[in-house]
């Protein structure tokens, strides 16, 4: 496989780096052949721990906005998107979001897990909504103007336990509990998924019997403590953020540690750097669970994301594949956000659309896109999707190989 997706990364933030430092923003109102300039700002991280990820993510909105103005038009609208660095940095979260309101921005989508948590109250009060693709329980809990893709992460894991539960050959021949752990940076995503692992071991002690779940500073590259801990684990979930994904996942097989790997949809949008790591013989048998499918599956999101990327970026387009979810993810993730925008148009007229207009299409939004559930929102209901799908990584295929049909996440 080429690693040519590697340089990907660096080269898109530096184009970007240098649009934004030249002002190229455009700002709302009718600038477009009489169409209404409907601007979307994009909190992300193009320069900082998981750029890797997140910039392949950051052309896949973009991506997908020329392609609703291209092919299937907001009525009345051009869709434009100002992208912030926020690096993975908190501290950067309320002026992202400033800025994005100075260039006519008056909805923000964003696949930071802290951005959203940041943002929330201030989302409210600059009547702001904040779309994200992950989720935890501070960003919906009460209900407010932040909105998520995906389950919490801490939900999304109980589904996922469930599934190995009943179907992993490797835990049905146990005959015991199995012994179980995690290791990751003490961030929003990372917390969430870790409490959600220990409460369903708790639940179900006949099971699982946990042994660790480490949280490190942001950054942590040297996990010996945590190896040491959680070596002779039978399931281990990974740390969910760039180079503490790699350097864990080889860390632990260096040790000896045999466990089988398993995550959620944050560590496939990591795939190529980690199989450059790590290589397939240490992640081979590594299950992961998602809400959006892969690009095999044959989904209608799935498919529209070959399609679009084939269409905008031909000649990198088998690297972005080979490098995981991210671009993916940019795509799958965006398209209900630009379809709120859409039915939040209809209902009051492109030159009326703001923040509040997307606030009230939101809540009353649902939609099955073909080959999934239903994903909604309601009134006190912030998480789109309900259901996840297990795959498992395939040294022989030299892919993810879905082995799962849908899987409800639990409600709590």
């Amino acid at each position: 496989m080429s690693h040519r997706w590697r340089n990907l990364a660096a080269s898109c933030a530096i184009a970007l780096l240098l649009l934004t430092t030249l002002g190229l923003g455009c700002g709302g109102g009718n600038g477009d052949g009489g169409k209404v300039v409907i601007v979307v700002g994009d909190i992300t991280d193009m320069t900082g721990v998981a750029a890797t990820a997140l910039v392949p993510m950051l052309w896949g909105i973009e991506d997908t906005a020329d392609y609703i103005n291209q092919h299937d038009p907001i009525p009345g609208v051009t869709l434009k998107v100002v992208h912030y660095d926020a690096r993975y940095d908190p501290s950067r979260d309320i002026p992202g979001l400033e800025w994005c309101i100075s260039k006519g921005a008056r909805v923000i989508s964003t696949p930071l897990p802290s951005t959203a948590d940041t943002l929330k109250a201030q989302a409210e009060r600059s009547k702001v909504p904040v779309f994200t693709w992950a989720s935890s329980d501070a960003m919906v809990t009460p209900p407010g103007w932040v909105f998520c893709n995906n389950p919490q992460s801490g939900r999304m894991i109980k589904a996922h336990l469930e599934w190995i539960s009943e179907n992993d050959p490797k835990f049905l021949a146990l005959g015991r509990p199995a012994r179980i752990g995690a290791a990751g940076w003490q961030e929003p995503y990372q917390i969430d998924v870790t409490k959600g692992l220990e409460e369903y071991c708790a639940a179900n002690s006949d099971k699982f019997d946990f042994v660790a779940g480490f949280l490190t500073p942001q950054g942590t590259v040297s996990w010996s403590g945590e190896v040491a801990t959680l070596v002779d684990c039978d399931y281990v979930l990974l740390p969910g953020t760039g180079n503490g994904i790699t350097t864990f996942a080889k860390q632990f097989r260096q040790k000896g540690g045999t466990a089988t790997f398993i995550d959620l949809d944050a560590v496939p949008a990591y795939k190529g750097l980690l199989l450059d790591a790590v290589g397939w013989d240490w992640m081979d048998g590594t299950l992961t669970s998602t809400v959006a499918g892969w690009w095999t599956d044959g989904l209608s999101l799935t498919d529209l994301a070959l399609e679009i990327v084939y269409q905008y970026r031909p000649d990198e387009a088998q690297e972005m594949i080979d490098a995981g979810i991210g671009y993916m993810g940019g795509i799958t993730g965006n398209v209900p956000f630009f379809d709120i925008i859409r039915k939040a148009v209809e209902q009051v007229g492109a030159e009326n659309f703001d923040g509040q207009a997307f606030y009230d299409a939101a809540i009353t939004f649902s939609k099955t896109y073909e080959g999934y559930r239903e994903w909604s929102f309601t009134s006190t209901k912030r998480n789109l999707a309900s259901h996840v799908i297990c795959y498992e990584w395939s040294k022989d295929a030299g892919d993810l190989v879905r082995v799962g049909e849908w899987q409800a996440v639990p409600d709590s």
